[in-house]
């Protein structure tokens, strides 16, 4: 009866293990603070299986375009409605096949100076490993990266998704940097002693929404190659807008608050980041990359780290919620926001030790 109940227990186990993997997997399980239950795992994966299925099997372009507009009517009327420029990447090299004239007005480069380049070329160094994950991986959430819990470290995974795992109809939304033309810049070169400014201001924030598709090389023109695609009867691309991501100028106190701007950031037992939301970028003016691995006091005014610190004794040390007082981190022009957040502390079901902090911030 003693081995029968270990039997089933190590069932129990396995079972929990590959539910909690599964989970990790799902993109609508990433962003729930909260454990899941097995039930509402085992049906949110079903939905995304659905989700995958429709884009790839009855996904059709030509089903959504009115029969009395032009391919080159319909693609004007996005981009104004978008405002943005419309570009395809190659997944394999980040080699640029098309992109709208109208990246011209957003990035000051004229069309025919971009296509054939590659992409990785125009990022900032700092971005190029984000933008490789977006047009590689298809497996794991473009959303998070996977964090060991006890070192607060990314978890590096020997799987790498080849072209033929890409899913075509799989969407993407990420943000990077872009080298803006010089001509942009030239006139703020004087007026820029500090050269990290400089920097700053030769690159774009922009927002890429799209998705993965998978074309036959000869109607892109990329018989050259095929040599390296064996593996891939098509062609896989990324299809996206690029739009010019706004930053939010935080409300004076003389002004209405129509509705509080928010955004939830998970951070180590240490201090340094772990995940990102992607809505602090409007709000700080920093991509999520490049808050990930520091720590929250570098950018927290100096008179309020005593206050924190405390707080951070407080969460780490009970599990119920702590709420901080308003405190001013410094976004990424130098200004400093001020924020109020709510912290709670996640523990790992399985082991019973903390994973990570969760906070709520809103800004005040």
């Amino acid at each position: 009866r003693e081995a029968h109940s270990q039997t089933e227990k190590r069932r129990r186990d396995k079972m929990n293990n590959l539910i909690e993997e599964l989970s990790a997997m799902i993109p609508q399980c990433n962003p729930v603070a909260r454990k899941l239950d097995k039930l509402t795992v085992l049906r949110m994966a079903v939905q995304h299986l659905k989700s995958l299925k429709g884009s790839t099997s009855s996904y059709s372009e030509v089903r959504y375009k009115p029969s009395f507009l032009k391919d080159d009517e319909l693609r004007q009327l996005i981009l104004r409605a978008a405002d943005g420029f419309l570009f395809v990447v190659g997944c394999n090299r980040g080699k640029i096949l098309f992109v709208s004239e109208s990246v011209c007005k957003i990035l000051n480069y004229d069309q025919a100076s971009l296509i054939g380049q590659s992409l990785f070329d125009y990022l900032h160094p700092k971005d190029v490993a984000k933008v490789k994950e977006q047009l590689s991986s298809s497996d794991i959430s473009p959303r998070e990266k996977l964090i060991d819990g006890k070192t607060g470290l990314q978890v590096h995974t020997d799987f790498q998704a080849g072209p033929a795992r890409l899913n075509s109809g799989a969407r993407r939304s990420f943000f990077c940097r872009i080298k803006c033309s010089r001509n942009t810049v030239k006139e703020e070169k004087e007026c820029l002693p500090n050269p990290k400014k400089k920097d700053h201001r030769k690159y774009c924030t922009i927002h890429c929404t799209g998705y993965m598709k998978n074309w036959p090389p000869n109607e892109v023109g990329v018989e050259e190659e095929n040599d390296v695609e064996k593996d891939s009867s098509n062609f896989n691309c990324l299809v996206a807008i690029g739009r010019l991501h706004p930053y939010i100028v935080p409300q004076k106190s003389g002004e209405i608050k129509v509705k509080a701007t928010e955004f939830v950031t998970r951070f180590a037992m240490d201090g340094k980041f772990v995940y990102v939301d992607q809505r602090a970028t409007a709000i700080l003016g920093y991509l999520p990359q490049e808050l990930l691995g520091t720590s929250c006091y570098e950018y927290c005014h100096q008179d309020d780290h005593n206050h924190l610190a405390e707080k951070h004794k407080e969460v780490l040390q009970n599990k119920e919620k702590v709420f901080t007082d308003s405190y001013k981190f410094r976004a990424k022009d130098g200004t400093f926001i001020t924020l109020k957040s709510q912290w709670f502390s996640f523990m790992n079901p399985w082991t019973k030790e903390l994973e990570y902090i969760v906070s709520n911030n809103t800004v005040v």
